[in-house]
């Protein structure tokens, strides 16, 4: 998987049954009078759903033969229930996928190759990077983006305390500045989100001059790393910065909306940045996006990166007619714009340029982070060797048991790489 070349430039729900009617045709890709059904399966919030029951009445209207049924459902078990409808051979002819997990069903012949079916040209130079394996198109980016330290000025106010400078400060910054926010800004009120992601442990790692993989796909986290991240995750919750487990378990479970964070309970928390302008829809307030703490010591812990993917099944027995539903759920004047920065910055100019304009300032606070990112000159990120959804369970299980002090920093530390090395040798 190639993503090393992701230009800067300017994911997670509720389950409901979305079955509209349309058009397109058969093999003719939407010029016949064949009337054909396509599946298409995602993840999402309210308003991401909300967003694709438009975009799809719209598809259907301009391929009247094309019946689209929508599949959303929540993050949470999207992927157990793909691998068995992949195993099953019935998976949706169109899915949305992350870019972590595209070589793993590439590598199961579940992913159709869609290189003959859409116009590369269109798109931004190196934006289709991590889409492409083996010098073949499987997947296109919803957008690009990154993770951040989005941030609550309300909160911050009603504390007392001041917005740090992100350009110098340190993970114990983070620690002493959450504690402070949960200590003054009242009760229900935290300072930060748990952090305890991979994303979060590939920041700690870049920032020590390792990554997430070696080059050669082997994990490249180090033990004292990892022993690192796993104590800075405990003393957050210790000194009350961060919810306990048992909230912090109810808030990693909720929908975007329902988080802490979207109801302005926090001060912080690290996340996708498209997740800002939902999380400020939300709450009702305005957000801002700050850099993670740790890179004044000179390297960039964040990467730019594909949002989500839209992939088609291998299986489908319309694979050119779901090329041309994902394309024209991105990429279209009708429906391209529809997406906002909801899922990334587009990949394609015209729709950002057709966006701008109406863009928030919390949106606007996105698009001026990506490039102030591409500016900061990180190492490219090697490729991703286990899907998140295999390494994310992982971490959050190790944590849980430091958290609950069932084992140490240092005994969790070597247990991950245990791990992972056990997972790695089974893909």
């Amino acid at each position: 998987m190639k993503n090393r070349r992701l230009l800067a430039f300017a994911a997670a729900g509720v389950a409901l049954a979305v079955t509209l009617t349309g058009c397109g045709g058969g093999s003719g890709a939407g010029n016949g009078d064949e009337q054909i059904t396509l599946r298409f399966a995602w993840w999402g919030s309210d308003e991401l759903n909300a967003i694709k029951a438009e975009q799809i009445k719209l598809f259907e209207k301009a391929n009247p033969n094309i019946k689209v049924e929508g599949e959303p459902s929540e993050y949470n078990g999207y992927y157990d229930k793909l691998a068995t409808q992949v195993a099953g051979g019935g998976a949706p002819d169109a899915l949305q996928i992350t870019y972590d997990a595209l070589p793993l069903y590439k590598s199961k012949n579940a992913i159709a190759d869609i290189t003959g079916d859409i116009d590369q040209s269109k798109f931004q130079a190196g934006s289709l990077d991590a889409g492409i394996i083996d010098g073949n198109l499987y997947a296109l980016p919803t957008g690009v983006g990154s993770r951040g330290i989005i941030v609550n000025p309300a909160v911050f106010e009603k504390a007392g305390v001041a917005i740090p400078d992100d350009t110098t400060w340190t993970w114990d910054d983070y620690i002493s500045i959450a504690k402070e926010i949960s200590d003054k800004a009242g009760k229900g009120t935290y300072g930060s989100s748990a952090i305890s992601n991979d994303q979060s442990l590939m920041a700690f790692a870049r920032q020590n001059g390792e990554d997430l993989y070696t080059a050669d796909g082997k994990f490249g986290v180090s033990e004292a790393t990892a022993e690192k991240f796993f104590e800075f995750s405990k003393d957050l919750q210790d000194s009350g910065g961060s919810p306990d487990a048992s909230t912090a378990a109810e808030d990693a479970s909720a929908s975007l909306e329902q988080s802490l964070m979207g109801q302005g309970k926090v001060g912080m928390t690290f996340a996708p940045l498209n997740f800002i302008s939902i999380y400020a829809g939300a709450a009702g307030q305005e957000l801002k996006i700050l850099n993670v703490p740790g890179d004044s010591a000179g390297k960039v812990g964040l990467v730019i990166q594909p949002t989500v993917q839209y992939a088609v099944y291998s299986k489908s027995k319309h694979p050119k007619e779901a090329a041309k539903l994902i394309d024209f759920l991105l990429n279209s004047e009708q429906a391209g714009p529809l997406n906002k920065l909801t899922l990334g910055i587009p990949a394609d100019p015209t729709v950002l340029e057709a966006i701008t304009p109406d863009l928030t300032d919390s949106e606007k606070e996105q698009v001026a982070f990506i490039d102030r990112l591409s500016k900061a000159g990180g190492t490219p990120q090697n490729p991703i060797a286990l899907p998140t959804s295999q390494l994310g369970p992982i971490i959050t299980k190790l944590l849980d048991d430091v958290t609950f002090d069932k084992t140490t920093p240092a005994d969790a530390a070597k247990e991950l790489i245990s791990q992972v090395e056990t997972a790695l040798a089974a893909s």
